[in-house]
């Protein structure tokens, strides 16, 4: 047994395979990322907080590990579903403010979790024909959503405050989050290119960042921060559509820095112009 364990050290170790490369990378990423978010979110209020989980780490990392151990063009027909699970990741926000309402965080996660596996499971097997269907599909859900949760809900942005951090906490937020994150990682190594589209987008950011902010500041602000997310995630569709077009060309490492460039361009345009006034 001994001989198993320290075989399986060794290779992660060693990196020659690029799938624990992508194991190992996506649990430390992750887990670094989400903690940079839910602090900036402690500190600066729910709207700066969400923009900043709403970027692309998850996804940005999916689609460029497709176009390293498969080809930049399986990335780019990647691409393809994104756009409409996102929509469906727009819904999983709205169901979490709904059910927390109403539940423990553990009940609405998971009911939360399985609307949205049971939408991306639909999603996959109908598999949009164009980029254009899957667009259309997004802004429609996007766009529900959202009336919901600001109209209906009446969900009201949160200001931060003051938490002090220990290393007990700091450590506790990586682990949770780069589980996470290296978890739906793994999820992808047994699909195809449309399926590696889907779990590049599985809400794992989002559910760390609301594990840990409902846990330090409460459902107030969970709330909140899940409301600046939805439209956070315009940043996520422009990445895509942006790796869809460039990666073919540039290929994935100059693809990647394009693609980067153009989601966190679009994170200031929407912060700017649609956060700041309506979220």
């Amino acid at each position: 047994m001994l001989g198993i364990e320290t075989k399986i050290f060794d290779k992660i170790l060693s990196m020659n395979d690029p799938f624990f490369l992508k194991l190992f990378l996506s649990f430390i990423i992750g887990g670094v990322w989400v903690i940079l978010v839910t602090i900036s979110a402690d500190k600066l209020g729910s709207k700066i907080g969400g923009l900043i989980s709403g970027l692309p780490s998850t996804l940005l990392f999916g689609l460029f590990f497709i176009g390293w151990t498969q080809s930049a063009q399986a990335a780019s027909e990647a691409t393809t579903i994104v756009p409409l699970i996102n929509g469906i990741s727009a819904l999983y926000l709205c169901s979490f403010i709904y059910f927390i309402r109403r539940n423990n965080i553990w009940i609405t996660l998971s009911v939360s979790l399985i609307i949205w596996l049971l939408l991306s499971f639909i999603a996959n097997t109908l598999k949009p024909s164009s980029v254009l269907i899957s667009l259309i599909g997004y802004l429609a859900l996007l766009a529900f959503s959202f009336y919901l949760v600001k109209y209906k809900l009446k969900v009201k942005s949160v200001s931060g405050k003051k938490i002090k951090y220990t290393p007990s906490i700091i450590l506790f937020r990586g682990l949770l989050s780069g589980s996470v994150v290296s978890a739906s990682v793994y999820l992808a190594k047994i699909g195809d290119p449309q399926l590696g589209g889907i779990t590049s987008l599985f809400p794992a950011t989002f559910t760390s960042t609301l594990l840990i902010t409902y846990f330090a500041q409460g459902s107030p602000f969970s709330m909140a921060i899940a409301k600046t997310m939805m439209i956070a995630s315009i940043s996520l569709v422009a990445h895509a559509l942006a790796v869809r077009y460039s990666y073919p060309i540039f290929g994935i490492i100059v693809g990647t820095l394009i693609s980067t460039l153009i989601s966190f361009l679009s994170g200031f345009v929407i912060y700017r112009f649609i956060i700041k006034r309506v979220a």
